[in-house]
């Protein structure tokens, strides 16, 4: 027999459940920076290798180590979603990706610069901010929120170049990026993390070059990473590893955000040395601010465009024996430091 005393025990405990409830659907959404899907523990500092997912054996094998992250990239006029690749990345104990997600129908770089930089308006920053891909976004969230991984979301990356569409219009590009993220955040995509992924364009003056990015930055509750490209192509753009940190430091202390590098790869030529020198760099000085880094050995856009103004990036870790140890030697220090944070 259940006592007057318990039913208003078991009431209190209801009403008490149920405001909680409702005060947590009543929060405003915050960054995603601390959140991970339920039942993901991803590594705390992630390596990442530009690949699908179904080649991850065939790099592990060849390399030695296996990357923590696959990073890949997706054209909204593909107008999908890649369930199936997320599927694979569980089945390999993969526990992060990074989607570089490019608002286009992909222009070839054979081209040339002025052809990629052309207006799209079927995927213009108006068009986003205004709702008319909020389907497809949708989906992606949706797809997202249901991986099972933690998400790296490069949107729009480059954003402060002259070679992408998406660079055209700067408030626009503002309002595109706030209207995708709260999508996501309305349809629970927790796992995602918004990475603001800029070119360190080390041939500028850093005052022009910072003046030009600050007018892209969506605001501090919309972004959760800066992330940042780092290729040294060779000969005339011949960067060594210091002007690009020199860069990321400048960028950390007016954004004061997490870093990954986006993608990284360096001319043939000394390639040793500046992944070594990379390497020292990561294990030392950041250390405490560097997430991520991921290999992009992809043909380059720059490198089509700009000949044999550049360097010989041909070159692979997978058949490289004198740059796989450093490349294992990264991979495994951020393991250490993982452990050690």
């Amino acid at each position: 027999m259940v006592t007057a005393a318990r039913k208003r025990a078991v009431l209190l405990l209801t009403v008490m459940a149920l405001a909680i409830g409702l005060g947590g659907c009543g929060r405003e959404s915050g960054p995603a920076v601390e959140v991970a899907a339920p039942g993901v523990e991803a590594p705390s500092r992630v390596f990442g290798v530009a690949t699908d997912p179904w080649h991850v054996d065939e790099w592990t094998a060849a390399v030695g180590v296996q990357p923590t992250m696959v990073m890949e990239f997706e054209a909204w006029s593909r107008n999908r979603t890649i369930d199936n690749h997320f599927a694979e990345l569980r089945r390999q104990g993969v526990k992060t990706f990074m989607l570089t997600w490019e608002p286009w129908q992909t222009v070839s770089a054979v081209k040339g610069k002025a052809a990629q930089y052309a207006e799209q308006p079927e995927f213009s920053n108006a068009a986003i901010a205004a709702g008319k891909k909020d389907d497809y976004i949708r989906s992606w969230a949706k797809s997202i929120a249901a991986s099972g991984l933690i998400v790296y979301v490069r949107f729009a990356h480059e954003m402060n170049g002259d070679w992408y569409p998406w660079s055209r219009d700067p408030a626009g590009y503002v309002a595109a990026w706030r209207h995708l993220v709260d999508i996501f955040r309305a349809d629970g995509a927790t796992n995602a993390r918004f990475v603001f992924s800029v070119n360190p364009s080390v041939f500028e003056p850093a005052g022009p070059w910072v003046e030009n990015l600050r007018k892209y930055w969506p605001g501090d509750d919309y972004v959760d990473l800066l992330g940042s490209t780092m290729i040294s192509f060779g000969a005339r753009k011949d960067y060594p590893v210091q002007e690009f940190v020199s860069r990321f430091e400048l960028a950390r202390s007016i954004f004061h955000k997490k870093l990954i590098i986006t993608e990284f790869n360096t001319a043939a030529e000394g390639r040793v040395k500046w992944l070594a020198d990379l390497r020292t760099w990561l294990d030392i000085t950041g250390k405490d601010w560097v997430e991520g880094i991921v290999l992009s050995q992809a043909e380059s856009r720059g490198a089509a465009q700009l000949g044999s103004q550049v360097g010989d990036l041909s070159w692979n870790v997978m058949d490289d024996p004198e740059t796989q140890p450093v490349i294992r030697g990264i991979l495994q220090d951020f393991e250490r430091s993982g452990t050690s944070s």
